[in-house]
């Protein structure tokens, strides 16, 4: 499979109280270090207002989202392509810049 920056993908990730057990949530590729991705977690919960990095995605629906979602800046990590499953779509412009530019905020770029 190819990953481009900006893309939404579905990934598997761990429970928190119980690893054994996984969750799928939607991710943003950050970055393409194969076999590792550097993924942002996308959240359907409003931005916090204690984390300036949480970034409200204004065109979920165009991106392949169905609810009101955040992009959590803060909440970035690196995981195994093993854990993607499916692609469902990409962030459009207004929300790649926004996105991308409070990465570089956070990242201190």
């Amino acid at each position: 499979m190819s990953y481009e920056i900006g893309e939404i993908w579905y990934a598997k990730f761990s429970i928190e109280e119980d690893s054994s057990k996984f969750i799928e949530r939607p991710i943003i590729i950050a970055d393409v270090r194969l076999p590792n991705l550097v993924v942002i977690k996308i959240t359907k919960h409003d931005p916090r207002e204690s984390d300036p990095y949480d970034v409200p995605i204004i065109r979920y629906k165009e991106a392949g989202l169905i609810h009101p979602s955040t992009a959590k800046i803060s909440k970035a990590v690196i995981i195994d392509v093993g854990q993607v499953d499916n692609r469902k779509g990409a962030l459009q412009s207004l929300d790649y810049d926004n996105i991308f530019g409070t990465l570089n905020s956070f990242l201190g770029k």
